[in-house]
């Protein structure tokens, strides 16, 4: 099966910019998370375990630019502006229906440097009205090899604390939450049946 890559929600995170002030496990596809702010700068933290192997994971995260073919409702241009060695550079205009009026949609530039070796990359905006972000992928195959956890880092400075932060809180769980789901659908792997209330 062709695997389709996802690095189009790569960015998504990057339009949240954002975060909240609590630790912990909200949603199937988050097996641990941490959001703390401190004064006008996000610290955040989750990790996710992918149920295939490494390689095809890391695979699925590397093409950033193919965006808009693989979600054109969510990414309305997605243009690799630039390639050098292990670095890329894209400029992505997306929606995101959980921001208010007049946010859902954003134009960013971000800068995407590989690690193949290490199985890691860095992601950061260049040019984005809403914060500068830093971010980091990294991608370890779990003791059988059979599955792959995602840790992701992301500092993310505020240029115009315009959004409240549960608001932030909740744009960046949804996101990154949508990564992982996309990630999954396109590596075919089922979404997790819903646990059983009560």
């Amino acid at each position: 099966m062709k695997v389709m890559h996802v690095g189009l929600f790569l960015l998504v995170v990057g339009f949240a910019g954002c975060g909240g002030g609590d630790v912990s496990t909200p949603t199937r596809e988050i097996v641990s998370e941490s959001m703390v702010k401190n004064g006008d700068t996000w610290t955040v933290n989750f990790t996710s375990k992918i149920d295939a192997p490494v390689d095809k994971v890391w695979e699925a995260f590397t093409k950033p630019e193919k965006a808009h073919d693989l979600a054109p409702e969510n990414v309305l241009k997605s243009e690799l502006i630039k390639e050098d060695g292990n670095t890329k550079i894209v400029d992505i205009v997306g929606r995101l229906e959980v921001l208010p009026p007049g946010f859902k949609v954003q134009n960013i530039r971000n800068e995407y440097l590989y690690f193949p070796g290490e199985k890691r990359f860095t992601q950061k905006s260049i040019d984005f009205k809403l914060a500068d972000l830093v971010s980091e992928y990294k991608f370890t195959p779990t003791d059988d090899g059979k599955a792959t956890l995602l840790t992701f880092t992301q500092t993310s400075k505020d240029k115009s604390p315009m959004l409240v932060d549960s608001l932030q809180k909740g744009a960046l769980r949804e996101t990154y939450v949508t990564q992982v789901k996309i990630a999954n659908k396109a590596l075919g792997i089922a979404e997790p049946a819903a646990k059983p209330q009560g």
